[in-house]
């Protein structure tokens, strides 16, 4: 773009985009690409972001893969590296397989690092970015503090937080939701988590727990992951689900499944009035799931809401927010 094309696009003069101009370019932020010709015979020069000024890193911790992705400055990917998990994964397992991955994309892109966004499927709390440690989790090896274990330049501080929620912000800004200012995303996996959107802005809670559905209480002393672990959704050696074994359910257990979900989510609903539902995660893809789902929430309704199926990923909500960041360094 030329400077009068940003200058209009912007709304701000031509005086003080010329001078912003001058202050990235004297810093390598945007470069000259060319010229064009004018209408009136004049000749404007052209301007990019530069894409080797810098580049932010996305970090994606999950119970079955690690995914490392690092993008330049005009937000394409430039690598990206995956490595897959273990039931028998130790933190410290963790720990090496992600910081090996971080070295690989590192080489691979080695352009300097402005920002990093951690997604880690545990909740993390909200004012230290440290993980919180709950008596009953899907995936305790990712208990570790992302700040101290995992190989960031002394000068980049993560942004951490739970895949619910970055999932949720990849469907704010991205996805079948795009613009809706209240919706609730709901993760339905191997385990069960919600993220709040509010008013246009992700919803943490005091401690980054908003949103934990998995453990809403069902009565005699069972949370909803427990309930649909009991009617077939799990195992009884292990916290948490198998959303496999839906497709092998009877029907009327698959409607008793449904029915429980649906409860919990109405519930949700209830307290929070959103426009929309967003269902994200291994049961959402089993077709007719979603449509069945919506039409339990709305029996249990009492404004409901529209549910939609949701392709958005934590490893975008997270990518997004990073290269965000990234932009937002280099002014």
């Amino acid at each position: 773009l030329s400077r009068a094309e940003v200058a209009e696009a912007t709304g701000l003069s031509k005086p003080t985009v010329s001078t912003s101009f001058t202050r990235l370019a004297e810093r390598g932020v945007l470069r000259e690409t060319g010229v064009r010709e004018g209408r009136r015979g004049g000749v404007a020069t052209l301007f990019q972001i530069n894409p080797d000024h810098g580049r932010s890193l996305t970090v994606v911790i999950q119970n079955d893969a690690i995914i490392v992705q690092s993008r330049d400055l005009s937000g394409a990917v430039c690598a990206q590296h995956q490595s897959a998990v273990h039931a028998d994964s130790t933190p410290a397992h963790i720990i090496a397989q992600t910081n090996a991955l971080i070295e690989a994309a590192t080489i691979a892109h080695s352009t300097p690092l402005l920002t990093a966004a951690v997604s880690i499927a545990e909740p993390v709390d909200a004012q230290t970015g440290t993980p919180v440690e709950l008596d009953r989790s899907v995936f305790p090896a990712a208990l570790i503090d992302p700040r101290r274990d995992l190989a960031f330049p002394n000068d980049v501080v993560p942004v951490i937080d739970n895949d619910v929620n970055w999932a949720a912000l990849g469907e704010l800004r991205e996805g079948v939701l795009r613009g809706c200012l209240n919706f609730v995303y709901v993760y339905a996996g191997e385990g069960l988590g919600a993220g709040l959107v509010l008013e246009g802005r992700l919803f943490r809670g005091s401690r980054g727990l908003a949103g934990e559905i998995g453990y809403l209480n069902v009565g005699e002393g069972l949370d909803i992951t427990q309930v649909l672990a009991e009617l077939g959704l799990g195992n009884r050696d292990r916290y948490g689900l198998e959303p496999h074994r839906f497709v092998d359910l009877p029907s009327s257990t698959g409607t008793a499944v449904i029915d429980a979900l649906a409860a919990a989510v109405a519930n949700v609903a209830i307290v929070v009035n959103p426009e929309a539902v967003a269902l994200g995660g291994p049961l959402s893809r089993i077709p007719g799931f979603t449509d069945r789902l919506g039409e339990a929430i709305a029996a249990f309704s009492i404004d409901p809401p529209r549910v939609v199926r949701s392709e958005a990923t934590p490893l975008r909500g997270a990518a997004l927010e990073a290269h965000r960041l990234a932009l937002e360094v280099v002014g």
